[in-house]
């Protein structure tokens, strides 16, 4: 389990989803991509590692603000500041 990494865990969340429509892998790519440009920079900031796991609560988290259109109030953190920073770009706004 010491191999698995971010890029293992989008890989088995892509393989989850089945067909997924073309418009929406963009959108796929460019959270991988952002999720790592976090990870580089939280990693630099804080000397942290940015985890599979935070990763995956941090993807629950925003895709049911993006089906609810709130933030839950009490997200750790560094989870908090992944969440806004994909919404900040993948969104263009703010929550």
């Amino acid at each position: 389990m010491a191999d698995y990494n971010i890029d293992d865990f989008f890989g088995e969340f892509l393989d989850d989803r089945g067909e997924i429509p073309p418009e929406s892998i963009l959108v796929f790519r460019r959270l991988i991509k952002l999720t790592l440009e976090f990870r580089d920079n939280w990693k630099s900031r804080t000397g942290r590692t940015l985890t599979v796991g935070e990763t995956r609560r941090a993807l629950d988290i925003y895709l049911e603000a993006m089906n609810s259109g709130f933030l839950p109030s009490d997200m750790e953190p560094m989870i908090e500041e992944l969440v806004r920073f994909w919404i900040k770009n993948i969104n263009h706004g703010d929550y």
